[in-house]
């Protein structure tokens, strides 16, 4: 068997380690808790409507992936130790190292380690789904936008005539909206 983990100590520098599935939160505490490396592991919370109504989820935005900053050759056999992580990203025997600027730019983006998905921007005719309260799972159109106090102006369709009424945007999912939005550029 070839060791894969030569003693050969280099700069430290960023590499990606694979993680258990869901549990990139738990790598990342354990690699805190037993070394000071210094680890990224970006996660993000958002709102999605389920059977069960409005619900708040939190998971990490690259699943199965967490940032370490070390010299991966030296620590190999301590990382690989550890709960939850399950290798390093290599091809062959080498281990790219990801650029510093790609990391630093990561961290300017989400600088937290669990950022909250804003609610993108609702347009006047777009469709929605009011995902709380005694109008819940009923869809709507956006009629208007109220900016003071963050409120929607809809158009419903309730007891076969048109209705219309205020909301916290809060309260409304668009029913185009994708969980992980926030990561495209807007050009407005």
């Amino acid at each position: 068997m070839v060791d894969s983990s030569p003693r050969t100590g280099q700069p430290p520098a960023w590499y990606a380690l694979k993680t258990q599935s869901k549990r990139e939160h738990i790598a990342a505490a354990a690699i805190r808790s037993r070394s000071d490396h210094e680890v990224f592991c970006p996660r993000i919370t958002y709102l999605k409507q389920t059977r069960r109504g409005r619900m708040r989820f939190t998971e990490a935005l690259f699943p199965g992936y967490l940032f370490i900053h070390c010299d991966i050759k030296t620590h190999y056999r301590h990382l690989m130790a550890m709960p939850g992580i399950g290798g390093v990203v290599r091809y062959g025997q080498d281990f790219p190292a990801i650029p510093e600027c790609f990391i630093e730019e990561l961290k300017k983006e989400i600088p937290a380690e669990c950022r909250q998905v804003r609610q993108e921007n609702f347009q006047e005719g777009s469709e929605v789904v009011i995902a709380e309260g005694p109008f819940m799972n009923i869809k709507a159109i956006v009629s208007g936008i109220i900016p003071v106090g963050q409120r929607i102006n809809l158009l419903l369709e309730f007891l076969g005539r048109q209705v219309s009424m205020d909301l916290p945007t809060s309260t409304v999912l668009s029913t185009k909206s994708e969980p992980k939005s926030f990561l495209r550029k807007s050009t407005g």
